[in-house]
């Protein structure tokens, strides 16, 4: 946790709103649980609170933190993209392996986009090259809710962004 606070501290300008954590529950071999979660107060503090569900995993094997570039968000805003990203996560990982236990199953009812921007708080690096196994490569690059004139709610994803220069 010395990490991330010290990346925090260095990178003030970087406010982290979102966390997604991977890692075993106790006694567990070889099946990880996966954990998202929203702060206004900073990763490292939030993880140092009562009770959070990171005391449920003694074994962490990654911990990837984000933040909202084109705007300051509220509270409102960081708990939409929160309940989205569970969502997409349940929807791959299975609701079993999740430690929230809410908004499995979340539309939001209005247009939403999400660029993935997430930074691993060991290498303290964007994410780049990641395993196939990794939480943050679980979400995709863009999550796209749209909501149809018919109140409809529709979800499309790209996987992997193709990078282009000009």
């Amino acid at each position: 946790m010395d990490d991330l606070k010290e990346w925090e501290n260095n990178h003030s300008d970087y406010t982290c709103n979102l966390y997604l954590i991977k890692g075993y529950k106790k006694y567990a071999k070889t099946t990880n649980h996966y954990y998202i979660g929203k702060t206004i107060q900073g990763v490292a503090k939030r993880f140092s609170n009562k009770d959070h569900h990171i005391k449920e995993l003694p074994r962490i094997s990654e911990i990837w933190v984000g933040h909202f570039v084109n705007m300051l968000p509220d509270d409102e805003d960081i708990l939409l993209a929160e309940r989205m990203l569970i969502c997409d996560v349940s929807n791959e990982v299975g609701n079993q392996y999740m430690l929230n236990r809410i908004c499995v199953n979340y539309a939001p009812a209005q247009n939403v986009y999400i660029l993935s921007e997430w930074y691993n708080y060991k290498t303290l690096k964007q994410r780049e090259r990641i395993s196939k196994d990794s939480i943050a490569k679980i979400i995709p690059d863009v999550i796209a809710y749209r909501v149809t004139e018919k109140k409809q709610s529709l979800l499309y994803m790209s996987e992997k962004l193709k990078k282009y220069w000009y």
